[in-house]
């Protein structure tokens, strides 16, 4: 089977709808219950469950997803999870540091992982006005470049989810990803 782009975008659709209904399920306050999940399809569908504790396993569970969809020659490799990420404009204006600058993004990479670090390594850890949240589904495979989708989303009133628009500006595009690789090369 070939998978077309309409396949792709309808099976990233599905995800996402899947994603947002288990999100709500945990209500606002249960952020850190949404476990991830990598989806191998191939002659079936292989789902396994990937539920990091930290960047060391995060990036082993996402090595072993890519290797088990070599391994079987899958058609299409997709993660969905629950993603957090900071505005660098509010961050830099927050913590009083330089935007970063094309010739010297190393820098603002020092002082973002420095300021990380100092608030124990979470984003959820810095004021809640320089990060945005969001449910994230990311895939690709043979013939199908790296394709992201994400519903962004804030607490909304009783503990509840509240879905914002999607950004055409944002995070929500085609683009690369350090946990889901060329894995068929």
């Amino acid at each position: 089977m070939n998978q077309t782009q309409e396949d792709v975008t309808a099976m990233i659709a599905t995800l996402l709808e899947t994603a947002k209904k288990t999100r709500e399920s945990f209500m606002y306050s249960g952020d850190e219950k949404m476990i991830p999940m990598a989806l191998i399809y191939g002659e079936g569908v292989t789902m396994m469950m990937m539920d990091w504790k930290d960047n060391k396993s995060k990036y082993q569970m996402a090595a072993m997803a890519n290797l088990e969809a070599r391994k079987t020659h899958a058609k299409s490799l997709s993660f969905v999870t629950d993603s957090r990420w900071v505005q660098s404009a509010k961050f830099c204006e927050y913590f009083k540091i330089d935007p970063p600058q094309p010739n010297g993004i190393e820098a603002f990479q020092r002082d973002y992982h420095r300021i990380l670090a100092g608030h124990g390594g979470e984003i959820k850890n810095f004021p809640r006005e320089i990060w945005e949240e969001a449910v994230v589904v990311f895939t690709n495979g043979p013939g199908i470049p790296i394709t992201i989708q994400i519903a962004p989303y804030k607490e909304g009133p009783n503990d509840t989810i509240e879905w914002l628009p999607r950004n055409p500006q944002g995070p929500d595009t085609r683009g690369k990803s350090d946990l889901l690789t060329d894995w068929w090369a």
